[in-house]
C-alpha cells in the first residue's frame, strides 16, 4: 500500500499546487524502483485475469495494484474503477509517469518507460478504444505520454480525438462521471498536455466549467451524518477544474479566486 499512498499524495499535492520537497521525490523514486513487482507476482496476477502471461499486453508488467482484500482502490482523483484493466493500468502508468518526472535520467526508469510504451502500442485502450472503461484507461495513457512523449502527436491525437468528442458532449447531470468517463481525470490529462487542441476544448466548455466551479459540492458530510468517500474528493475536483481553466490565457491568474469549504453547509465553492 505504500506505493499507492505515495502515488495519491504526490498527485494530491500537485493538484493543490503544494510544494513537493526533494526528499519526497527521492523517497518516491526509491520506493517505486524498489517496489517493482516480482515476475512471479505478475504471472499470478495475469493468470487471475485469465490471460496468457507469456503473451499478454493488456495488463502491467512491472506494477501490480494492491490486493486490498480484493477491493479496488480509487484512481488518483477519486473515481472508483469497475474493471481490472483500468485499475491495473492506471496504477502502473501513474507510477511510471512520476518516475519519469523525478528521475528521467535514470537508466532503469527509461527502460521501464520504453518497455511499457511498446506494451501499450499493442493494446486496444492504447489505440483509442471506445468500449467501456478502456476509454478511461486511455486517459492514463494520455497522461503517461504527456510526460514521456509529449511530441508524439500522432499517438496522442489518436487517443485524444474520441475523448474530445465525448468531452464536448458533456452536460447537465452528475459532474463526477460523464458518459461513463471520470470527468476530472480527463481534465487532468488535458492540462497535462496543455496544447492548442486541449486549450480549444476547454475554451469551448468554459461557461459550463465555470458554472461547475461556482456550484457548492458536498465534501463528505451528508445530511444523515454519514461520510461519502467519493464526495470527499469533490474539493480536489474543484481544483482540477480551476487548473484546467488556468491553461486559458484569460484565466492564467485564476488562482486568485480561492476554493474553500463553507463552514455552514460543508460544501466547497469558488467565488469567480
Amino acid at each position: 500500500m505504500e506505493k499507492y499512498q505515495i502515488l495519491t499524495e504526490i498527485n494530491r499535492k500537485a493538484v493543490f499546487a503544494e510544494e513537493i520537497s526533494d526528499a519526497e521525490k527521492e523517497k518516491a523514486v526509491s520506493v517505486f524502483l524498489n517496489g517493482i513487482s516480482s515476475k512471479e507476482d505478475v504471472r499470478e496476477f495475469k493468470m487471475r485475469m485469465r490471460v496468457d502471461p507469456e503473451k499478454d499486453n493488456m495488463y502491467p508488467n512491472y506494477y501490480i495494484p494492491p490486493f486490498n482484500g480484493n477491493k479496488k482502490l480509487r484512481l488518483i482523483q477519486g473515481y472508483l474503477p469497475k474493471t481490472n484493466i483500468l485499475y491495473a493500468n492506471h496504477y502502473e502508468l501513474e507510477i511510471l509517469r512520476l518516475l519519469f518526472i523525478f528521475a528521467h535520467e535514470n537508466e532503469r526508469v527509461n527502460q521501464l518507460v520504453e518497455n511499457t510504451s511498446e506494451r501499450l502500442k499493442k493494446t486496444c485502450f492504447g489505440n483509442s478504444c471506445e468500449k467501456g472503461e478502456c476509454v478511461t484507461a486511455g486517459i492514463s495513457v494520455l497522461r503517461f505520454l504527456a510526460v514521456t512523449q509529449p511530441d508524439n502527436l500522432d499517438w496522442i491525437n489518436k487517443l485524444l480525438d474520441p475523448l474530445s468528442e465525448k468531452f464536448l458532449s458533456f452536460g447537465n447531470g452528475q459532474a463526477a462521471v460523464q458518459k461513463g468517463i471520470p470527468f476530472s481525470y480527463l481534465l487532468m490529462a488535458f492540462y497535462d498536455l496543455n496544447n492548442e487542441k486541449t486549450r480549444d476544448l476547454i475554451a469551448q466548455k468554459k461557461d459550463w466549467l465555470l458554472n461547475l466551479l461556482r456550484k457548492g459540492w458536498i465534501t463528505g458530510k451528508l445530511s444523515n451524518g454519514k461520510i461519502s468517500e467519493g464526495d470527499s474528493y469533490n474539493l480536489m475536483g474543484k481544483h482540477i477544474i480551476r487548473n484546467a481553466l488556468a491553461t486559458l490565457p484569460e484565466y492564467e491568474d485564476i488562482s486568485k479566486y480561492p476554493i474553500y469549504v463553507n463552514d455552514m453547509d460543508q460544501r466547497c465553492y469558488c467565488d469567480i
